[in-house]
């Protein structure tokens, strides 16, 4: 008897709802922002820890970065699966040590990975 599994690989982009923050609400709190553009304020929240300035933001502000941080939900916006199926097949058998390729010993397959 063969083991015999289909593998399939896809990309998936996501993205949270849209939050609306004014950068001056970050210009007074114990880690500023001090820029002056589109890209300096977005270059900081991506590198800003919720967790050192929690405390002094007002409610509206944690509100809008919940959607980053807390509740988080998000949408699918564009899958590869939906553009067509890449899939093969793989030959071999169940084996746990060979996590690289997801628990199983592939002694041939219908793909150059």
């Amino acid at each position: 008897m063969y083991q015999i599994r289909k593998c399939q690989t896809y990309s998936v982009t996501s993205k949270t709802k849209t939050a609306f923050l004014d950068p001056e609400k970050f210009r007074n709190l114990s880690i500023p922002y001090e820029g002056d553009s589109e890209e300096e304020f977005v270059n900081y929240i991506s590198e800003l820890y919720m967790d050192d300035i929690y405390e002094e933001l007002d409610e509206e502000t944690l509100s809008e970065l919940d959607k980053f941080y807390d509740n988080v939900e998000w949408e699918e916006w564009y899958n590869s699966a939906w553009d067509g199926e890449e899939s093969w097949f793989d030959i071999g058998e169940e084996n746990d040590e060979y996590r690289r390729t997801g628990g199983f010993e592939v002694r041939h397959t219908t793909t150059n990975y």
